[in-house]
């Protein structure tokens, strides 16, 4: 019987195991980067797309690239601060779901506020005790109605924030926290009038939208 020279075997093919795990690196590099222009490529302009959920917009938002561009002509020029206060709506109805403060700036910045207090029915009560946002305005998306119809004279805004509420059940003596991320949606026309919804959400699954339409405060 022959003898295998395992050592003998082992050298002659060492010299190849380098570079057969560069040629497995380089493959593996070249996935990921394939993957992630793929991804680039597929995904959703957040502009162009209007039955989005605001968290899955402003997810977008923050992982875009693309740059803000500047605004149309037909657009709201501000010159200075503009002040919004407003009491909200719950949407649909005429029940009052606390106040809405909002401010926006010659830069484009939004930012602002969700306070007071409200009620659902007499047994429940709702306080307010944080509701912060910031973001800005979105010069690139347009506005439609539902017939789809275009409207390039009003400029659209998106904030978050967060928001704490407390709740208390006078029936049952029971006093609830509940906290989550706010969002707020507007379009400011060319009067200088601003509407929009707030929505509030602790989990992306059950959520709350609130409606506000109102002129620049004094």
């Amino acid at each position: 019987m022959q003898a295998i020279h395992l050592r003998a075997a082992f050298r002659r093919y060492r010299g190849f195991s380098p570079v057969i795990a560069l040629i497995v690196i380089a493959i593996l590099v070249l996935l990921v980067l394939l993957g992630k222009r793929y991804v680039k490529m597929t995904q959703k302009d957040p502009d162009l797309y209007y039955d989005l959920k605001p968290w899955k917009e402003w997810r977008l938002r923050e992982a875009s690239e693309k740059p803000i561009p500047e605004q149309l002509a037909e657009q709201p020029v501000i010159t200075e601060m503009l002040k919004f206060d407003t009491n909200l709506k719950k949407k649909g109805s005429e029940d009052p779901r606390g106040e809405l403060l909002v401010y926006i700036g010659t830069n484009g910045g939004v930012g602002g506020n969700w306070s007071g207090t409200y009620y659902k029915g007499r047994e429940r009560n709702f306080d307010i005790m944080s509701g912060n946002f910031e973001g800005r305005a979105y010069p690139g998306k347009i506005f439609r109605n539902e017939a789809g119809e275009e409207d390039r004279t009003k400029l659209y805004i998106m904030a978050k924030g967060r928001f704490l509420l407390q709740e208390s059940d006078t029936k049952k003596g029971m006093l609830y926290t509940n906290a989550g991320d706010i969002y707020v949606q507007g379009w400011l026309d060319s009067e200088f009038v601003l509407s929009g919804e707030v929505t509030i959400t602790s989990d992306e699954k059950y959520f709350e939208t609130f409606t506000w339409r109102t002129f620049r405060a004094p």
